[in-house]
């Protein structure tokens, strides 16, 4: 894994050659800093005005992808011509054809009532919250005191045990996420929405920071430019940057190369 900008000639250089350009972008840290607080996970105004450059170029195609539930991510990002993955690959939208959602009126009903019971049992821990993604549900314990997160993971694992739908349980940063039971995951989502756009001279872009970004880096290894956000670690990925501010930069090379 090397540093993006130790080898910007050569990724600067495939930018200028590639006919079209397929830019996914997760979001939390990657587009926006991780804050203590999801809800206050904001786009800048300069990191929106160089999407909204991005998204007018016409070599270039774009699609956020994200955990954050279909809704929140469209309301968060708010730009329109573009394509958006929310819930890891469970919701699909579309700017011509809509929103495209691989869940059943079953798993939304169990999850329904799950949240209501984990409501329930957590409201006296201090530091957690449970936020209703539709499809998933998301515990966040980023604030909470390290002693509860062991019996709050046993219990998460009891309600996937006696569910009456199938359901896992996925880690990400600070946060258990219970989902369905799917081969639907990000790596799935991209594959979908690159079937579709065509491949000639097609060039993919994608940059994301977490644990479920790697479904994405190890399909498109070796063909595309793929980019982790923070620190090197085991991955599938090819190149990294440090941060969203370092992400931002090489957004700026896109839009100057492309």
């Amino acid at each position: 894994m090397d540093h993006l900008f130790d080898r910007i000639k050569k990724i600067a250089e495939r930018l200028r050659l590639a006919k079209r350009i397929f830019l996914f972008l997760d979001y939390d840290g990657t587009l926006t800093p991780i804050v203590s607080q999801p809800e206050k996970a904001y786009l800048s105004g300069k990191m929106k005005r160089l999407l909204v450059n991005l998204r007018r170029n016409p070599r270039i195609q774009m699609a956020v992808v994200s955990g954050r539930s279909l809704k929140d991510i469209r309301q968060r990002v708010g730009l329109k011509g573009i394509t958006y993955i929310g819930t890891h690959g469970l919701e699909i939208f579309f700017p011509k054809r809509g929103r495209k959602v691989l869940v059943s009126k079953k798993i939304f009903r169990e999850l329904g009532k799950m949240r209501d019971r984990l409501n329930s049992q957590l409201r006296e821990v201090k530091g957690v919250v449970l936020e209703d993604k539709g499809c998933v549900l998301a515990l966040h314990y980023r604030n909470a005191n390290p002693i509860y997160v062991p019996p709050i993971l046993m219990g998460l694992k009891k309600e996937i045990e006696h569910s009456r739908v199938p359901l896992t349980l996925e880690f990400g940063k600070y946060v258990f996420e219970i989902r369905p039971k799917s081969p639907v995951n990000k790596g799935m989502a991209i594959l979908e929405l690159l079937s579709q756009a065509g491949q000639e001279r097609l060039l993919s872009v994608y940059i994301g920071d977490d644990q479920t970004d790697e479904d994405v880096f190890r399909i498109l290894r070796g063909h595309g430019i793929t980019v982790l956000v923070g620190l090197p670690r085991p991955s599938s990925v090819r190149y990294y940057v440090k941060d969203p501010s370092e992400v931002f930069q090489f957004l700026k090379i896109i839009q100057k190369e492309v």
